[in-house]
């Protein structure tokens, strides 16, 4: 069990979460708790303390005084910081010392709930390294005689490869070639011989992707991205109620004619013109060339139309997943098109007041959900407001955009992680709420200038 401190001046509050969370269900157990600062970096700095929940204020250290000590010697406890002031600074200051999660009084338990699934999942993940992460970097970088070199060592010696990808809960192993994970519930699967269907019969709810040809080393990474999407065809389908759905066959749209036609009418900005051609698109001749791939391709280049969807940088897609978590249908995301296209933005309030206080809700919830599956849909639906008008609120507050505020949050706790543990590149993009690795790999190297393996090497 994972030993727990709680430490907060005020013994109703750490009795009140002692008696009321069910910390077994979270491999955990409360092991001491204490009032006062002094007596809680001793017993984290003396004893092998997993998790602290801390008060910010307290006689002694303060919480945030602990989370930097922490921080800077290197111990392993993870913090989650409980205040009962609202300043954002506090939660910042507490971000920069890899805390998990910032919670203001009172507690709600849901929120600590959460917190706690969260340590779950850094404590219990596997220290080792990720064997499969330099690989990873190989397929990115387009490095082929590496990516060779790799497949050779792992007994897999061919001038063609067969691929595969699924995308749900994985039972038991396929009986031939590697598997490696590219994002929380997705698996990429290579081969010297052709994977079948029945190859994947321990896998639950999900979406098994074949891909329809054998590829070369040189054509291996372009045929990596393209099976990667195949494993989501539910979401085209609007079906998810099927065990697993199987797609062997890959489509370009960028090739058919109503692609041209969109792309033509959102560089002339023709709104009605776009929002007809939108509607064929649900008809099933037009749906059937389309994958999840050309469908986010398709989201992005008209969010990133300034002139149709002056807010739409909030609304760029960067994974599947995410594309499926915001909209769980194609049909959903061409009516959200269409509906964003028809309706006018609303104009944000000037009472500053009002936005503030919208202001420090809003962050509070992004600094402690980051790591999840998060949107600017979610966010606006804890604060009840219309997505758009969160998209103005936040960059009128902070001076950006809400996704480069996420990205940036996300890349800076990845940052930490790696550089002060020693867990895998791959869970390490989990946790920071990348839930796809190439895209990981990506932006990391966008703001770093680096691959993950390759800061980490730095810091040594």
């Amino acid at each position: 069990m994972h030993k727990v401190l709680l430490a907060d001046d005020e013994p109703s509050i750490t009795e009140s979460m002692k008696n009321t969370i069910p910390w077994s269900n979270y491999d955990m157990e409360v092991a001491h708790i204490v009032s006062s600062g002094h007596d809680a970096y001793n017993l984290i700095k003396d004893n092998d303390i997993d998790l602290a929940i801390l008060d910010i204020r307290m006689p002694g250290y303060s919480g945030l005084d602990i989370s930097k000590m922490i921080f800077t010697n290197n111990l392993k406890t993870k913090v989650i910081i409980v205040s009962g002031y609202a300043e954002f600074s506090y939660a910042q200051k507490a971000i920069t010392y890899d805390v998990l999660g910032y919670l203001l009084k009172p507690v709600e338990y849901e929120e600590l709930e959460i917190l706690l699934l969260r340590a779950q999942r850094m404590l219990s993940s596997d220290d080792s390294s990720d064997l499969s992460a330099d690989f990873m970097n190989y397929i990115e970088e387009k490095n082929t005689s590496m990516m060779e070199a790799y497949l050779k060592d792992q007994g897999l010696s061919s001038d063609q490869y067969y691929i595969a990808s699924t995308y749900g809960n994985v039972a038991s192993p396929v009986s031939h070639g590697i598997s490696f994970s590219i994002g929380i519930s997705q698996n990429m699967y290579i081969s010297n011989k052709p994977y079948i269907e029945k190859d994947f019969d321990g896998i639950t709810y999900a979406g098994i992707g074949l891909f329809p040809a054998s590829v070369s080393i040189t054509s291996l990474r372009h045929a990596i991205y393209e099976c990667a999407s195949m494993c989501f065809n539910s979401f085209m389908n609007n079906d998810t109620s099927q065990d697993s759905i199987v797609c062997t066959s890959y489509t370009n749209i960028q090739k058919t004619g109503i692609y041209k036609s969109i792309t033509s009418a959102n560089s002339f900005n023709e709104k009605d013109k776009l929002i007809i051609l939108l509607n064929n698109l649900k008809e099933p001749k037009y749906r059937s060339q389309m994958n999840i791939n050309s469908t986010m391709k398709l989201n992005n280049l008209l969010v990133s139309n300034n002139q149709l969807f002056p807010n739409g940088q909030d609304y760029y897609i960067y994974n599947y997943k995410q594309l499926l978590h915001d909209y769980s249908s194609f049909d959903n995301l061409i009516d959200s098109l269409i509906f964003h296209l028809s309706n006018a933005s609303e104009t944000i309030d000037d009472d500053n007041s009002f936005s503030n206080t919208y202001f420090l809700k809003i962050m509070k919830y992004i600094n402690t959900y980051y790591n999840e599956n998060l949107s600017l849909k979610d966010v606006a639906a804890v604060v009840n407001l219309n997505p758009n008008y969160v998209s103005q609120l936040f960059k009128k507050c902070s001076g950006s955009t809400f996704s480069h505020y996420l990205t940036n949050l996300r890349i800076s706790n990845a940052k930490k992680l790696i550089t002060t543990t020693n867990t895998s590149i791959n869970e390490i993009a989990s946790q920071t709420g990348f839930n796809d690795y190439f895209y990981f790999l990506k932006t990391f190297k966008k703001f770093t200038g680096k691959t993950p393996s390759e800061y980490r090497a730095n810091q040594d």
